[in-house]
């Protein structure tokens, strides 16, 4: 297959694959990965500067793309599909190594985040044989409101902060999320399901180290895994 640049006039057809996958992962996280409507044309204006933006790596090929933004540490890769989950294995994986190439030649970080839905099986496969780990799984909440949404941004409670906010715009999970980024090891998750849900917020957000005591707190509460995120660097045969 032919892996070659993405550029901006391919951004309306890498919104419309994008929003494509939104529908398919709504149905593992109905809540978390909910789509909203009428998003394509702004995503793609957004895609649009992502693949334009100095430092990034865009690339594509007729089945799929990928956008590496090299960050301190690593490289994060969020916005990448393909068109048909058994393209997976063939050009998410091509794409994923030449985007890891891209990066070092540019004398990127040596470490990639890739974030994927928990349930996306062809996904999980492919990173998994390219020698990625996943070191951090995101488990969700979901809640009623107890009132009126408050104010958004930073938030400290009992064991916990994090920040209280809209969910991003491409998805519409019925109001706003709590994402708990600090929970301390003698936290009470009922006790941050009842602060959340004071709040305001719809679902609540809390990251654990899979096989960790944490995850097995949130699985004994209820909790269920919405995304992965995988960490290291592609190599085939991993």
């Amino acid at each position: 297959m032919a892996v070659r640049d993405l550029t901006s006039a391919d951004a309306a057809w890498a919104a419309g694959l994008m929003e494509r996958r939104r529908q398919e992962y709504a149905r593992y996280s109905p809540v978390f990965w909910r789509p909203a409507r009428d998003v394509t044309g702004p995503h793609a204006r957004f895609l649009g500067r992502l693949i334009t933006s100095g430092g990034n790596v865009a690339l594509r090929t007729d089945h799929g793309f990928i956008i590496a933004q090299p960050r301190p540490a690593e490289g994060l890769v969020d916005d990448f599909t393909v068109d048909d989950p058994a393209r997976w294995a063939a050009d998410g994986a091509e794409l994923l190594i030449a985007a890891a190439g891209r990066l070092a030649a540019a004398g990127g970080p040596g470490t990639m985040r890739v974030v994927t839905a928990h349930a996306d099986q062809p996904k999980t496969r492919m990173l998994s044989r390219l020698s990625l780990r996943v070191a951090e799984q995101w488990w969700v909440r979901e809640l009623r409101p107890a009132g009126p949404a408050a104010r958004t941004g930073r938030v400290e409670g009992p064991g916990f902060a994090g920040i209280f906010a809209p969910a991003p715009p491409v998805y519409d999970p019925g109001g706003p999320v709590l994402h708990a980024e600090r929970v301390a090891d003698d936290a009470d998750l009922a006790v941050i399901e009842r602060e959340a849900a004071a709040m305001g917020a719809v679902l609540a957000v809390v990251a654990a180290a899979p096989g960790s005591a944490r995850s097995a707190g949130l699985r004994q509460r209820g909790w269920s895994v919405a995304s992965d995120w995988y960490l290291g660097w592609p190599a085939a045969g991993g």
